[in-house]
């Protein structure tokens, strides 16, 4: 046989082997499509969160938009907010493995908003305090949340430097219930600055809410660096020093005991800029996981060493959570919120409200009413506050 014919049954061969192959990808309706569908959607899975083939990088974020409902007992209105309880934004973060025990990344993060639910108010303005900004907030922004770095050790732990949060971050905000969308435990989160209306409906010209209802006062987020250990027996410690002269240290722990699953945290820290603060809170959280029913209370305070001024605010929340429908559970609680400020009064809010979650959209749903009333130390008569809240976020 020469070298024509044996390069003719080869080709003849191959082609006897391959037409039953290339007639069935020619099929379109037999499983070659769906392969190739599912290879296409796999591309499409990783396009947005490939990086290089050290260091990979994934996209994140969520929308928060809701309608807040609000009436100081002078004027009432409608407006639409960001919701200031989980605000949106975007980010990215990647990480790399050096090796089997240590690895290192980094997270840029922007909160991008356009009227934010504790910026907005009723068009008042305190001289020297607050603009009056009504229902547009300051008119959108968009600010950097977190610039950071961290080299991590699976034995020792890790360091994060950079615009990130502090160690006693959260630690005023153990919650197993997930209702922290609309019944957050650290600050008002909707109505900080409108001005207090006084019983004679003229404008307190001293006070506005976040006087009365200032938060958790934890450290945030700053120029920071801070030491993270690892999680042992449900434990974590965080230290911090930042810009400033700001210093922290949050301890956290979670674990579960039979059907009882609990969550707490405790924090110090100490705020050096401008008069020396102290700041000490902490909060827990517990849940019967088959019944969903749960209790959740936080405690804050904060004293000025210079002045000898103490502000302390105090909440518990319970409720239940449970899988009611197919979309996903259902949580509905009642709340409570106690504050006294030395330099203003004292305040107290009541509450209620349901977050259900929607599994396959990543989405949750919620409501929230609240009652406040403020007790101020002048002796002026105030205007009890009441807000709606309803809305929905979205995580990607």
């Amino acid at each position: 046989m020469n070298t024509k014919q044996i390069a003719y049954s080869a080709l003849t061969s191959a082609l006897f082997f391959t037409l039953p192959t290339i007639a069935q990808a020619a099929d379109f309706g037999g499983d070659c499509c769906a392969d190739l569908e599912e290879r296409v959607a796999v591309l499409e899975a990783t396009s947005a969160r490939k990086g290089n083939r050290t260091i990979k990088l994934k996209i994140y974020g969520r929308v928060n938009k809701a309608l807040l409902f609000w009436d100081n007992g002078q004027d009432s209105d409608v407006y639409n907010v960001d919701n200031d309880s989980s605000i949106g934004r975007i980010g990215v973060r990647g990480k790399a493995n050096i090796n089997s025990q240590w690895s290192a990344g980094y997270r840029i993060e922007l909160s991008v908003t356009s009227a934010e639910s504790d910026r907005v108010d009723a068009g008042h303005e305190i001289p020297g305090k607050n603009d009056a900004n009504g229902d547009d907030g300051d008119g959108g922004r968009i600010e950097i949340r977190r610039n950071e770095m961290f080299i991590k050790n699976k034995t020792f732990g890790s360091i994060t430097w950079g615009r990130t949060h502090h160690g006693m971050y959260h630690t005023a905000k153990a919650d197993l219930s997930g209702t922290h969308l609309v019944g957050r435990n650290d600050g008002l989160r909707y109505i900080e600055d409108f001005v207090i209306i006084n019983s004679n409906g003229s404008v307190n010209q001293n006070t506005d809410w976040d006087d009365i209802f200032a938060g958790d006062f934890d450290l945030s987020r700053d120029d920071v660096i801070r030491y993270d250990t690892p999680t042992i027996a449900g434990f974590k410690v965080s230290a911090s020093w930042g810009e400033d002269d700001e210093y922290s240290v949050g301890v956290f722990y979670a674990g579960e005991f039979g059907d009882i699953k609990i969550a707490a945290a405790a924090g110090f820290g100490i705020d050096e800029e401008g008069d020396r603060q102290e700041i000490l809170n902490g909060s827990g959280s517990i849940m019967h996981t088959p019944t969903g029913l749960f209790l959740t209370g936080s405690y804050a305070t904060r004293e000025d060493d210079d002045t000898g001024d103490e502000e302390e605010t105090y909440q518990i929340k319970g409720g239940v959570k449970q899988s009611w429908n197919s979309f996903g559970t259902t949580a509905v609680y009642g709340e409570y919120i106690g504050t006294d400020v030395d330099t203003h009064g004292e305040g107290e809010i009541w509450g209620l409200g349901v977050v259900q979650k929607i599994d396959v959209a990543s989405m949750e749903l919620y409501a929230g009413y609240r009652h406040y009333e403020a007790d101020l130390d002048s002796g002026v008569a105030t205007e009890d506050f009441q807000t709606v809240i309803t809305g929905a976020r979205i995580k990607f």
